[in-house]
């Protein structure tokens, strides 16, 4: 039983100093995500400096016999806050980035996010259960008891470890270098790849059929695995409703329908498109999501490609204030 709560507080001590350095070392990042928990601005940048010192105290406490308890609780009261201000957002429908640990791994909000809170809550209560019991046990003592086996198996999980976090910063940075790749799309006035795709609701849908509406047609090219992507869906949505007079808006993701259904489901998507890799994103130069394109009723392109969440807001505004300049004729072009 002292193995098994020494190596729980070990664990615990690794995650919360992970979270801790990762936090220290993206503060804007940090600070975007406080506040999109729902902090209150004017209290915003001190617990963005407070948060991750409380994350390095717990991490170093329960490394400690005399401190674990005390590691233990700030762990599980931490853990308590991250879990209701989890539970409040996603019942909101708000599924921004968590930015649990930095740049090294962030995600979209959503119930893997706080599955994994209450598992280390549930740790950390243990933790405290067996500290309030019996004194801890000291992790050196402890750790020079163990049998080579037990060594071997110690080691090996921490090389599993530290292979899975080398992973997913390598992955992040090529995101990042994929993400900071201004797309360059198409000339304006070219002819638009014609594409036919399935759509969600069921069937097939292709460019002409999009446009057989007369209306300039709004390509939002996303993925269901996408964070900022997720935080637009519910904009989205809101524009289909309201500007289905001037436009059409239509989302082309890839992926299978049940891996999309929880993001066309939850906001009520109309007109989504599923391309089966990026084959389509790829001929309209749309290398990173989400990316919009517009699409004049005579099949060509009106606008150079808008990457990012604030770009294609932009963009909408354009083709919308264009379409109300020429009494809802469609733009020829759109910036």
């Amino acid at each position: 039983m002292h193995l098994i709560i020494v190596l729980l507080r070990i664990a615990l001590s690794a995650v919360f100093g992970i979270a801790g350095v990762t936090k220290v070392l993206d503060q804007r990042g940090t600070r975007d995500a406080v506040k999109n928990f729902g902090s209150p601005q004017a209290l915003t940048p001190a617990l963005s400096v407070v948060l991750p010192i409380v994350e390095l105290a717990i991490a170093a406490g329960l490394l400690f016999a005399g401190t674990a308890g005390a590691s233990a609780l700030a762990a599980l009261l931490v853990l308590g806050l991250f879990v209701v201000a989890i539970s409040v957002n996603l019942a909101r429908g708000r599924t921004h980035d968590c930015h649990c640990f930095g740049q090294l791994y962030s995600r979209p909000l959503g119930w893997p996010t706080l599955a994994r809170n209450l598992v280390f809550a549930l740790g950390a209560g243990i933790v405290l259960w067996q500290a309030h019991t019996r004194p801890a046990p000291s992790v050196l003592s402890t750790l020079a008891q163990l049998s080579s086996f037990q060594w071997l198996l110690l080691i090996g999980a921490l090389v599993m470890v530290v292979a899975i976090l080398l992973y997913l910063h390598r992955r992040h940075k090529r995101l990042a270098v994929t993400t900071s790749a201004a797309p360059q799309g198409l000339p304006l006035d070219s002819i638009a790849p014609p594409f036919e795709l399935a759509a969600y609701a069921g069937g097939k849908s292709s460019l002409a059929q999009l446009l057989a509406y007369g209306k300039p047609l709004l390509l939002i090219f996303t993925n269901p695995n996408c964070g900022p992507c997720v935080v637009l869906f519910k904009e989205i949505k809101e524009w289909q409703d309201s500007h289905r007079e001037q436009l059409t808006i239509a989302l082309i993701s890839f992926g299978t329908i049940k891996e999309n259904f929880v993001n066309v489901a939850r906001n009520g998507l109309g007109q989504v498109l599923l391309q089966q890799e990026r084959e389509v994103a790829e001929k309209y130069g749309a290398n990173v999501t989400p990316t919009a394109v517009v699409v004049n009723t005579n099949g060509r392109i009106a606008s150079p490609l808008a990457a990012g969440a604030d770009e294609i807001r932009k963009l909408l505004e354009t083709v919308l204030g264009n379409s109300s300049n020429s009494n809802h004729h469609p733009p020829s072009q759109a910036s």
